[in-house]
């Protein structure tokens, strides 16, 4: 294969399906600190502090089925916060509001601290060098982090950012090769579950069935479309490409824009 998305390449936009838009904005604003960029018929925009960012749109889907507490085709996705300071300002809200944690490790000066949004969608908090990781995670007393919390941090920063997302598919061959035809490369693999593109994005894949895995997308609820930031170079590649591989895609007038579903049903938006 001798194409490869560039270095460049970075997650824009995670966008998820939803029913209860205010109880899902409470959450993310409240808990999380992302800032409501604003508001437009079902969708809500929302970011870090940087004007520009729009890293998370939820869609409201009132008539979507709901699936809840089954298996999605989100398992979990990855937020990077620069600074233990943040993260312990982010600790001190999900104390403040006795929100449940999942999970909430230590490992290495590596601390990531696992929820579940109220629709059920897990997302997973973290601060340090991954490289760092021994594999041998001890429990992180939360609590005692939040104590560490100044309030410097109301909102996310500027410098933090979606690095990684898990997807659960039933098709795990097929997924596997569409992510290596749009460049992605193996960077660690163990049984059921691959991590891809060794960089600043990765995408994990583990095979499962049932819930909305096997449902379409625009149908349920949970993560409806990724959105990439990408090279012009990079856009008209990727075309070639998907043309090589008689795959079925949308590229506007203007080839600026990009879209190509997943064999899961997942929409992939790559725009220059």
């Amino acid at each position: 294969m001798n194409f490869r998305l560039g270095e460049q390449t970075r997650i824009e936009t995670v966008a998820i399906r939803v029913k209860d838009r205010d109880a899902m904005i409470a959450f993310y604003r409240d808990i999380i600190g992302f800032t409501l960029k604003r508001e437009e018929n079902e969708l809500a925009i929302m970011g870090n502090k940087k004007p520009e960012d729009e890293s998370l749109w939820l869609e409201e889907s009132p008539r979507a089925q709901e699936f809840f507490d089954q298996p999605k085709k989100l398992q979990r996705i990855s937020l990077v916060i620069p600074t233990e300071a943040e993260l312990a300002d982010i600790a001190k809200r999900i104390h403040d509001q006795q929100y449940p944690v999942v999970e909430a490790l230590w490992d290495q000066g590596v601390m990531g601290i696992l929820l579940n949004d109220p629709e059920g969608n897990q997302i997973e908090l973290y601060y340090g060098q991954q490289a760092q990781v021994q594999g041998n995670p001890e429990p992180l007393i939360y609590e005692k982090l939040a104590q560490k919390a100044t309030g410097t941090y109301p909102v996310l920063s500027e410098a933090v950012f979606f690095d990684k997302v898990h997807l659960n598919t039933a098709k795990l061959g097929d997924e596997d090769a569409f992510l290596r035809s749009l460049g992605f490369t193996i960077a660690d693999e163990t049984p059921g579950i691959r991590v891809l593109n060794e960089g600043c994005f990765h995408v994990g894949l583990t095979e499962k069935n049932g819930g909305t895995i096997e449902q379409k997308t625009d149908d349920v609820l949970g993560l409806d479309f990724l959105k990439f930031k990408v090279s012009q170079e990079d856009i008209l590649a990727l075309i070639q490409e998907l043309k090589q591989n008689a795959a079925d895609f949308f590229v506007d007038k203007k080839q600026a824009i990009v879209t190509v579903y997943d064999p899961t049903g997942i929409e992939w938006w790559f725009t220059k």
